[in-house]
């Protein structure tokens, strides 16, 4: 797998960050070893979908969403899954979880043929994210045409974009470099999460192209933001023997055991769980769950 290209600190500047961003784009499975923690493949073209919501710099905490508030972002999306999910209600958790991301924000217009044409990146900084998700409502895009939506509503609920208050904005020449830094998150002082930004399996051109090629009128604007996808060490994981079984059976039987089973599990995030993120120079924040 080849490493992304990094450098230091001296070759950009350091600022404030913050956002009212239009249009957030989110990558998932970026990161080789999060690919396989939950028995996914590499994939052909790169996951992307939207983030709704501006980050909030330095929040302090994170609302659970209810179990009522999960089932209409759901049903929001495919209302004729009612009659499958609305039977687990009382198996439902929220299955919070914790994704520690890289942040782009793009700081000039840019267009999808002028990135595919190999014209110079526009100028864009970096910030350090966390991607909140509810696993639940994710799981339940297996009963829709497209589980992306439903990505897109699991990591979208109000305060699910925390983010740190340093902008990295590297110079024009290291504009296709992303900054040399191990991301780090920790649960209650414990470590979850841990692996350098060179580990991303796409280049910055890379990742701007593809949400050029994603976004309206396949143009980015001054202000859009990508988060890039998060290393291995989440809550939610699949070994391939359960993929392979899950593939075998029909999606409602298998969302009802993987929300019980999500249910049970006390690694995911709850009330007064603190969650502290450190990407190094690149800056560090916490926050705990409510």
């Amino acid at each position: 797998m080849k490493k992304a290209p990094v450098c230091d600190i001296s070759h950009g500047q350091l600022s404030k960050f913050h956002s009212e961003a239009a249009f957030s784009y989110a990558f998932g499975l970026a990161y080789a070893d999060h690919i396989r923690e939950t028995a996914e493949t590499i994939p052909e073209k790169p996951v992307i979908f939207l983030k709704h919501g501006a980050p909030v710099v330095n929040q302090e905490t994170v609302k659970t969403p209810s179990i009522d508030e999960m089932l209409q972002a759901t049903f929001k999306i495919e209302p004729a899954i009612r009659d499958q999910v609305e039977p687990l209600r009382d198996k439902i958790g929220p299955m919070l979880d914790y994704e520690i991301e890289l942040g782009v924000q793009i700081l000039e217009d840019c267009k999808l043929q002028d990135l595919e044409a190999g014209a110079p990146l526009p100028r864009i900084g970096y910030f350090l994210a966390n991607d909140v998700t509810t696993r639940t409502v994710q799981l339940f895009g297996q009963l829709c045409d497209s589980r992306l939506p439903c990505w897109t509503e699991c990591k979208s609920f109000d305060g699910f974009f925390p983010t740190a208050d340093t902008l990295w904005v590297p110079n024009e020449d290291a504009r296709d470099k992303f900054p040399d830094v191990t991301l780090h998150l920790k649960v209650n002082g414990k470590t979850r999460q841990k692996e350098p930004v060179s580990s991303l399996i796409y280049t910055p051109r890379e990742l701007l192209t593809h949400a050029a090629r994603f976004a309206p009128g396949r143009r980015l604007n001054a202000g859009d933001l990508l988060v890039t996808g998060t290393p291995a060490g989440v809550t939610f994981k699949v070994n391939r023997l359960k993929r392979q079984i899950a593939r075998a059976l029909p999606a409602r039987f298998l969302i009802g055991a993987m929300v019980s089973a999500g249910k049970a599990n006390s690694d995911y995030l709850k009330p007064g769980d603190v969650i502290e993120a450190d990407a190094e120079w690149l800056g560090s924040h916490s926050f705990t769950i409510t």
